[in-house]
């Protein structure tokens, strides 16, 4: 009588910590699912294709998606972000170009750096200009009828601007930066000009007055432009707390990391800190500091681990 065989399974290799390897910030649905945004990334995934025309666009709507919508500013993602997201940085970058050469993205030089630029997709900068129309009309009805009223120096007529600006400016001029000239010409062009520099095709042109530009400036959608010719920089509402952020909080995460024995921390760990100096959260951050160089992404048995980059090497 053949006796009975049982083959028993063999155990699985042990996983050791020095079996190790850096990996690109490479984010699932579960990552990117974050708690304060109910709509999350699922249509990125159900969008017909032609919907989302190439891999930057849809790491953008990614990265929006996780953007905290209580950092009181217009959503926007580093370059650094898109690299994280993205293996072939040339062709994040072509592709990028193409984006802006067509409108659909609003590249903003800020202010701390000028090769580091914030990228806003057009209809969030849109949303801002309006916002920023919105809260002008708010406060001059609630200054309806008193004397402040005349003194404020915008009238319904002069809020008209952000409407010409959003109109016949952004689809226009997709640079970080336009002279005054051509803001003017652009801000007067009737609608359905092809052109503001052909005269015959402008039914009526608008006479701009320094007041709607100054309204402009003042609500951050326009900077003085400092280092070259006569003209402005693009930006956005409340560029300044973003630029201090991203600063701060890059120096913030960097310093927890130094201030260990190993710079280096569990990334869940991290996700679940709040930063003192930033806005932006502790997930924008580590995209942007990991498509920077400055953080490293390591796979080990007990989950990804982040390791502060060494300077120089």
């Amino acid at each position: 009588m053949s006796k009975l065989r049982l083959a028993l399974p063999q155990p699985p290799p042990k996983r050791r910590r020095t079996r190790e390897h850096v990996q690109h910030w490479a984010p699932t649905s579960s990552d990117v699912a974050a708690p304060s945004s109910p709509t999350n990334v699922d249509f990125i995934e159900e969008a017909a294709p032609e919907a989302l025309p190439n891999d930057t666009l849809t790491a953008l709507h990614l990265l929006k998606s996780r953007f905290p919508a209580e950092a009181a500013v217009t959503p926007f993602a580093s370059r650094s972000q898109l690299y994280s997201v993205l293996a072939d940085r040339t062709l994040a970058d072509r592709q990028l170009e193409e984006l802006r050469r067509t409108a659909a993205i609003r590249l903003l030089q800020l202010p701390a750096s000028r090769d580091e630029c914030a990228v806003v997709l057009a209809g969030d900068y849109a949303a801002a200009v309006q916002r920023c129309k919105a809260g002008l009309e708010e406060k001059q009805q609630q200054q309806s009828g008193a004397a402040s009223s005349r003194t404020s120096g915008s009238t319904s007529m002069d809020l008209d601007v952000f409407d010409w600006f959003a109109e016949r400016v952004l689809p226009r001029c997709s640079e970080v930066m336009i002279t005054h000239r051509e803001l003017v010409q652009l801000l007067g062009t009737a609608p359905g000009a092809a052109r503001p520099l052909q005269p015959r095709q402008q039914a009526a042109p608008v006479a701009v007055t320094d007041h709607q530009v100054s309204l402009l400036l003042n609500q951050g959608l326009l900077t003085r432009h400092t280092g070259g010719p006569d003209g402005y920089l693009f930006s956005m509402p409340n560029a300044g707390l973003a630029v201090r952020s991203v600063a701060a909080g890059r120096q913030e995460i960097l310093g927890l990391l130094q201030r260990r024995h190993q710079p280096e921390v569990l990334e869940a760990a991290l996700l679940k800190r709040k930063l003192q100096r930033s806005v932006l959260g502790v997930r924008w951050h580590v995209a942007d500091m990991i498509g920077g160089g400055s953080l490293l992404r390591i796979s080990t048995a007990v989950g990804p681990v982040l390791r502060a980059a060494k300077r120089g090497g």
